[in-house]
């Protein structure tokens, strides 16, 4: 009975020492996160790479303090590295997604806490999924080393492995090191150029679709579920149409504040209409630099093929991450556009 009892007492003491572990590293890891966000290094890999090894590193000194660094305890931190991880990407993102909107919200001080969770749930993902990687990697290399180490009788010589632990750890710090410098000058970037393109098919001729590409409306049907949580258009406060040289200027809303997208016709052909980025004050600018949106309207018989597409720049790091979710991204974001055209185009109206 004494020893149940003792059990008992010695699991409830492991459960609150390991929670409270968990609990330092995010904490810790998302105050330097915060702090890199009030830098000139807020889209690099130093904000969404590094708060990785701030995890890995409180661990590692939790398990020390505790006299827990045995031969295999590189399994161990791994695996408490990525539930830190993982329950610290769940809860921000799940908070950012039911947070209300500005029009809720008291002031625009709530506006401003917005956008922190917004960029939290981003630096989450980011965290999560790459400890999800690290953590399955070294299964992958341990499975290796413990093969190599077998002895002819099928033996694993004793198990040792400490080498392996530190040998695996010290790499895990060296490549998070490294792609912690991903977007800093002077050191290294991917491609940040990046176009995405949507098409649809419009029972109409040619002309009806050019009608109706001469304004620009806010979507009335029901957006994709990713795009809910965005910035999108409320209203359009100039409108010029498609002739050379016309403007167009849309306000874009979202739970992160309010700003504008000012764009100008610099190409104009019977085929397609290219509208450049002239300023951008949108939520969006912090993470995207818009370049131009293109119409390209194609006869195909008795329907009308349009093709939409959207020039930018990622400004976000790591590219690995960034560049799929972007483009991932874009490409819903211009299928609403095609698809409001053809809306607008098939009205009764039109």
């Amino acid at each position: 009975m004494l020893k149940i009892r003792k059990n008992m007492v010695l699991k409830k003491s492991s459960w609150r020492s390991g929670l409270l572990s968990h609990l330092s590293a995010c904490a810790l890891a998302l105050t330097y996160a915060w702090l890199i966000s009030q830098s000139d290094y807020v889209r690099t890999g130093l904000q969404f790479i590094a708060p990785v090894i701030i995890i890995l590193f409180v661990h590692l000194t939790w398990m020390a303090a505790f006299d827990r660094l045995q031969p295999g305890f590189s399994s161990d931190l791994f695996r408490q590295t990525t539930q830190s991880a993982v329950w610290m990407c769940l809860l921000i993102t799940g908070y950012s997604i039911i947070a209300p909107m500005p029009s809720k919200a008291a002031g625009d001080s709530f506006e401003g806490l917005l956008v922190v969770l917004i960029c939290l749930a981003m630096l989450s993902a980011v965290i999560a999924i790459l400890t999800l990687i690290i953590r399955y990697g070294f299964k992958l290399a341990r499975y290796v080393y413990s093969s190599l180490k077998k002895t002819p009788d099928g033996s694993d010589g004793g198990n040792d492995t400490r080498l392996f632990d530190f040998g695996s750890l010290g790499v895990a710090f060296l490549l998070l090191g490294i792609s912690s410098l991903e977007g800093l000058p002077n050191t290294y970037s991917f491609a940040a150029s990046n176009r995405s393109v949507a098409s649809t098919f419009i029972p109409k001729s040619p002309d009806v679709v050019w009608q109706t590409l001469q304004t620009a409306t806010s979507p009335q049907f029901l957006l994709p579920q990713a795009l809910r949580y965005f910035p999108q258009p409320v209203e359009v406060t100039i409108d010029e149409g498609t002739a050379l040289g016309a403007l167009r200027k849309v306000k874009m809303s979202g739970r992160e504040g309010t700003g504008y997208l000012t764009l100008q016709v610099t190409q104009r052909n019977e085929n397609h209409v290219r509208f450049d980025v002239l300023s951008d004050t949108s939520p969006y600018a912090q993470w995207i630099a818009y370049k131009s949106l293109t119409y390209e309207v194609i006869p195909m018989g008795t329907v009308t093929q349009l093709n939409v597409s959207l020039e930018y720049e990622r400004l976000l790091s790591p590219a690995w991450f960034f560049n799929y979710a972007m483009k991932g991204a874009a490409y819903l974001a211009m299928g609403v556009l095609a698809d409001d055209v053809k809306a607008r185009a098939q009205s009764p109206d039109a």
